[in-house]
């Protein structure tokens, strides 16, 4: 639940309750997210990224983009447009705000605003509590959507049955992986490929003559994901590594050596270290988050595709990207700034 609610709530705004204007910067189901809306959403999302980061964020984001502030501005849009599909659903669906948890976001803000430090960080930002509780009802309101949409994504006790028939077994295994694709996942050329599996065959050959598979995984694996680990990959069922491999894997006897196996990522060596027998009891929990998560995953997708959006990015163009204002101010204290280095560099002359 609380992924899903991470997901909800990461970017949580304001859903508009009027139709459409000329000045909206998008709409959902007809219902337009106004200008007014958009610019205190990004001031809320300047806010945030200032008190986590600090005031030096800005100049750490132009570092890694010149036109950061461009890309946030699109990023927010696209979250209100995002989150606002989710909130348009709850609507339609009469889910209401969670109580309880509406209750704790609203003294969280009553706090904030009784802080002097904190209310005047808002006050700065041009925030008041009627946006903050606003933010917190629809916090609320996904809250509840979260648990409504993993009720309703709970798969059957037959459903689990049936999975549970396809998963079957288990096993635990380990491999050494000689790659033939280089870093880009591109093919290695016939050359490289023949030296490839000869390095593979030198290696089997070491295993065959009595070498430890672990070592022998760390010093020559190329699967830098299980090389460290003595190339041990765990616990696996059918249908979660590539055909060629799960069909060597599955036919092995415990402790037993696979022969060289080639699959599109290269040659592998397999070494089967347990066979685990399918118990439903200990595999339904598993099973039922697997599915749940699927179920919930198709959801969204049917709640975003039956949903009518619109995003007009050529009107977030001339809003600006905070405080125009103290943008301005730092900018003419810059200026004084260089013209005094000027003119006590021309009186050293």
């Amino acid at each position: 639940m609380k992924k899903v609610l991470a997901i909800l709530l990461a970017a949580v705004v304001g859903i508009s309750t009027v139709a459409c204007s000329s000045d909206d910067v998008a709409s959902v189901d007809g219902k337009g997210i106004s200008k007014t809306e958009y610019t205190n959403q990004l001031k809320f999302t300047k806010l945030m990224y200032e008190m986590q980061y600090g005031d030096k964020v800005w100049d750490q984001m132009k570092a890694q983009d010149k036109n950061y502030e461009e890309t946030i501005k699109k990023n927010v849009l696209e979250s209100m447009v995002k989150t606002n599909v989710y909130l348009s659903y709850a609507e339609k669906n009469n889910i209401k705000p969670d109580s309880k948890i509406l209750n704790q976001y609203k003294k969280q803000n009553k706090a904030i605003f009784e802080n002097a430090k904190s209310k005047e960080k808002f006050k700065k930002a041009g925030l008041d509590q009627a946006f903050m509780d606003k933010y917190s009802e629809q916090a609320a309101t996904l809250a509840s959507l979260s648990t409504f949409l993993q009720k309703k994504s709970a798969p059957s006790e037959e459903e689990i049955k049936a999975k549970f028939k396809t998963v079957g077994d288990k096993v635990d295994a380990s491999h050494i992986l000689i790659k033939t694709i280089d870093d880009n996942n591109k093919p290695l050329s016939a050359e490289k490929k023949a030296e490839a599996k000869k390095k593979a065959e030198d290696v089997y050959k070491q295993v065959k003559a009595g070498g430890d598979f672990a070592e022998l995984a760390k010093k020559y694996s190329q699967d830098t994901g299980s090389a460290a680990n003595g190339g041990a990959l765990g616990e696996f069922g059918k249908g979660q590594m590539v055909p060629a491999f799960e069909k060597a894997a599955f036919a092995l006897k415990e402790g037993e050596v696979s022969p060289i196996v080639e699959t599109q990522y290269g040659y592998h060596i397999i070494k089967l270290n347990k066979k685990i027998k399918a118990d439903y009891e200990k595999s339904k929990a598993e099973i039922k988050a697997s599915l749940t998560s699927e179920k919930l995953q198709k959801l969204v997708e049917e709640i975003v595709k039956g949903t009518k959006t619109e995003k007009h990015e050529d009107k977030i163009k001339d809003i600006p990207f905070g405080d125009t204002a103290a943008s301005s101010e730092k900018k003419t204290e810059e200026k004084k700034s260089d013209e005094k280095k000027t003119d006590d560099k021309k009186s050293d002359k």
